[in-house]
Parts: structure tokens; C-alpha cells; sequence
């Protein structure tokens, strides 16, 4: 029963905590340093409530790191393994001072996992995602951004079963994020008009007589699939206002093939496959009259 308590506490605390941009630990491959996006102890909830009762209360948090500590990870023998865990002491704005959990107190905590010099992480089994050099994507929750270089290990009982590496890369073009909106470079920084938006989607509006009284008109797009040189291949399209009307379907119908053949979208190339982020699950107004 404490065990299923924990493990709910943890996930609610999950959800509020992940609302926010995470911190990862770090890792260590063939001597590189990479970020790893995620907290492998809590694979285990009952090992990572030991670990949380371990650690000074005292300790330093903050909103991109509510646990209050990073870990150390490497791959030795091609077992994932835990080094270290370090935590800050706050004592005033000039005064931050790193510590590192002794390693009795790691040897203690992880004592079913200790094998030999190393704590292996048996109790871990899927994948992990590490990742070095530039960010090029971010989204202000858990651990949801992409790097130019990443790579997914796969693991068995903390064993590595295999690694895949990937270059990921965007290219430049709309799409309905803030950060577009506002124009791209090149492209001076004020938000696109009305009157752009309806240039670059045209809908035949005189085909619906029913939108005589109509101002405003929203868009809902829910999935959506981009190709390598910005076009917008795929899209499905609703029309959330006005609500239930007969001619909704061919009016979002026409949106979809207006956003078709406007080139070129914004492309994110991600660990393998083209992602319509920016796109894909946003909703858009578009207004009859500037």
C-alpha cells in the first residue's frame, strides 16, 4: 500500500513539476560528456523516494530542478552506471557550494545494485535519450526539446542492447508558434496581418453565403505532416467558430488545401522522421475583416 501511495504522490508531483522545462543529468560515453533528458532512478519509485529521504533537506531547487540534485551517469562495460549525484548548498546570493552524496550514503541507498566498483542499473529497463550541441527545439515542459546530435540507448536490466545516433536539423519557414508569428529571419518583427494571413490561405469566401455575418473564423488543425523541402503534405483541418455548422466540412476542406499550397512550412527533422512542430495541434483565427 506505501509503495502505491508513493508511487501516485510521485506521479501527481510529475505533472505539476514537468510544467515547467526540466534539467537532465548528465552522462558520460566513450570520455563525452552528454545531457541525458530524464531521471532514470525514477524507473523506481521506491528508489527514488530513499534517494529524495537521503539528500539534506537544505539543499538547493529550483523550478528547472525541483529534486534538488543531478546524477552522474556513464556507460562502463556497456552497463549503464550511476557515479555520482551532486546538490547545492544555498547560504546567500554570493555563496552556492556544490556537494557530492559520499559514496557510503550512494552504496547504501543503491545497495541491491552495487556490482563490484559500480552501481549498475539493473532496475531500468527502454530507452534513454542523451544529446549534445545546439538545441533547436524547445517546449517549456518535462524534458521536451531536441539537439542537433542525440542518441537513444536501449537498455535490458540496465544492460545496453543498442544505441542509435541521430542528426536532427530544422529549416526555416511559417507555422503558428509564437516564435514564427513573428516573422522569420530576414523578415522584419512585426506579428503577421490579417490581411497576410488571408493572402497566403485564400478561401473562396463568396462560396459561403453564410458567413455574411460571420468576423471571425477558427481553425483547429489536427495533424499535420511536413516533407524535407517545407511542404506541408498532410493536414487535417476543423473548424472550431463557428461551431456545427452544415458548411464546416467543405470550408475546412479548403482551408486544408490553402495551407497545401503555401510553401515553404517550418521542417524539424528529429531523431529520424519530419515533425510538423509549430503546426500540428494549433489553432488559428482568421478574420473576415482586418
Amino acid at each position: 500500500m506505501r509503495r502505491l501511495i508513493f508511487f501516485f504522490t510521485l506521479v501527481f508531483v510529475s505533472l505539476n513539476i514537468y510544467a515547467t522545462g526540466q534539467d537532465g543529468d548528465l552522462i558520460y560515453i566513450d570520455g563525452k560528456q552528454w545531457v541525458l533528458l530524464g531521471k532514470p532512478v525514477y524507473a523506481d519509485s521506491i528508489l527514488a523516494k530513499d534517494l529524495i529521504a537521503a539528500l539534506p533537506k537544505e539543499r538547493s531547487y529550483s523550478t528547472a530542478n525541483w529534486d534538488g540534485y543531478t546524477a552522474y551517469w556513464s556507460i562502463q562495460e556497456d552497463k549503464l552506471c550511476l557515479d555520482s549525484i551532486l546538490y547545492e548548498i544555498y547560504e546567500d546570493p554570493k555563496n552556492n557550494r556544490k556537494e557530492c552524496v559520499p559514496s557510503e550514503t550512494l552504496k547504501s541507498v543503491f545497495r541491491k545494485y552495487v556490482d563490484g566498483k559500480h552501481i549498475v542499473a539493473t532496475w531500468f529497463n527502454g530507452n534513454i535519450r542523451v544529446a549534445r550541441g545546439k538545441m533547436i527545439y524547445y517546449e517549456h515542459t518535462g524534458y521536451e526539446r531536441n539537439f542537433e546530435n542525440e542518441r537513444i540507448v536501449t537498455l535490458d536490466h540496465g544492460k545496453v542492447c543498442e544505441m542509435k545516433d541521430y542528426q536532427n536539423y530544422f529549416l526555416e519557414g511559417f507555422s503558428f508558434d509564437r516564435s514564427t508569428l513573428n516573422r522569420w529571419p530576414g523578415k522584419n518583427m512585426q506579428p503577421w496581418s490579417n490581411t497576410e494571413l488571408r493572402e497566403m490561405f485564400p478561401l473562396h469566401i463568396e462560396n459561403y453565403p453564410e458567413l455574411t455575418d460571420v468576423k471571425r473564423i477558427v481553425f483547429s488543425i489536427k495533424r499535420a505532416r511536413v516533407d524535407a523541402q517545407g511542404n506541408l503534405v498532410e493536414c487535417e483541418v476543423k473548424v472550431v467558430r463557428p461551431k456545427d455548422a452544415e458548411f464546416n466540412p467543405r470550408l475546412a476542406a479548403e482551408m486544408a488545401e490553402a495551407m497545401k499550397a503555401y510553401h515553404p512550412w517550418r521542417v524539424f527533422f528529429i531523431n529520424g522522421e519530419f515533425r510538423a512542430y509549430g503546426i500540428e495541434g494549433y489553432s488559428f483565427p482568421y478574420l473576415l475583416g482586418e
